[in-house]
């Protein structure tokens, strides 16, 4: 065999190891390693959704050490009106308290109303609350569904301790959530709401399959 010959032989065989070792790098390395998301609290005392909404106030939230907002009374539109708004959090709880509720067009009161998750569960409790003169639980199952038909508006539906799993894995709890069939747009009250728990550590991309070819040589 001529010298030649076999450098070009050597030199095939170079690159075919080399793009061989190209492809299969990547599947060998390590995939980097999530970190598992922190455990955080958050709460909201009110908000509305509907042609005059009102954003969620106070708000507190922390994946640390508690924190607390206050605010002396809530009464932006007609539709709810709320006073002595209390909320806390810390990274595994939170609560919410709102006193002297009343959303006059479902004749919806309340002396007090509170939401709580502590440790990833959850609970509400009412206080001398009324919906259309009928007394309700103070302290209602999870997901309790209360109908009413409200005068020229039609039937509006009231959730109590609405306890719902979010996407990423905590708990949200809140004590009255009430939806009006108000004229050209329906509009919903939340009151006292609650979250805690960790968040689900994101799921990992699977690792490439390494693929073997050969790489064209000329020459």
């Amino acid at each position: 065999m001529s010298y030649s010959h076999a450098s070009k032989r050597l030199a095939v065989t170079g690159l075919l190891v080399t793009g061989l070792v190209a492809t299969v790098t990547p599947a060998t390395a390590a995939a980097p390693v999530a970190a598992a998301p922190r455990p955080e609290g958050s709460a909201y005392g009110l908000a509305v959704d509907g042609p005059v909404a009102v954003p969620p106030l106070p708000s507190v939230s922390s994946a640390a050490g508690p924190v607390g907002k206050s605010l002396a009374r809530e009464a932006h539109t007609k539709l709810v009106n709320a006073s002595a708004l209390d909320v806390s959090a810390s990274s595994t709880r939170a609560r919410s308290t709102v006193a002297h509720l009343a959303v006059p067009p479902a004749q919806l009161l309340a002396s007090a109303v509170s939401a709580e998750c502590d440790g990833g569960r959850g609970s509400a409790h009412l206080t001398r609350a009324a919906l259309a003169g009928k007394r309700l639980d103070a302290s209602p199952p999870p997901n309790t569904t209360v109908p009413v038909d409200v005068d020229g508006l039609g039937r509006a539906s009231l959730i109590l301790n609405k306890q719902q799993r979010m996407a990423d894995g905590r708990l949200a709890v809140t004590a009255m959530e009430l939806r009006l069939p108000l004229p050209g747009r329906a509009s919903t009250v939340r009151v006292a709401s609650a979250m805690c728990g960790r968040a689900a550590v994101p799921a990992e991309a699977p690792a490439p399959t390494p693929v073997k070819r050969d790489l064209p040589v000329t020459g």
